[in-house]
């Protein structure tokens, strides 16, 4: 299993602002390194001679639709409700510094 030391897991924590306990904490990184020795064995797989591919569906079972309006616009009815909202948006609190 890779080692995910515990600092590490409290940076990662402290980088995506999320607040974990002790215990919490040394689950994750168990999970973690579970990840990683997954990810490990994936990169050992021969893909040789395989093509790339950008999607698993191909392109004939997936035409687009015609670009067209199918619903009314409800936009002032939802404004209507929100907490708070200014020159047609919505106001939203300030989450990043």
């Amino acid at each position: 299993m890779s080692t995910i030391d515990i600092d590490l897991v409290a940076r990662l924590a402290d980088l995506s602002r999320l607040e974990f306990s002790e215990a919490e904490k040394k689950t994750l990184q168990g999970e973690i390194g579970r990840i990683l020795d997954f990810i490990s064995v994936l990169e050992e797989v021969n893909t040789d001679g395989v093509s790339p591919m950008s999607s698993t569906m191909s392109a004939e079972t997936t035409r687009a639709r015609e670009d067209v309006v199918t619903e009314e616009d409800k936009r002032d009815a939802y404004l209507k409700i929100a907490p708070a909202s200014e020159m047609g948006f919505y106001v939203v609190p300030r989450v990043v510094e």
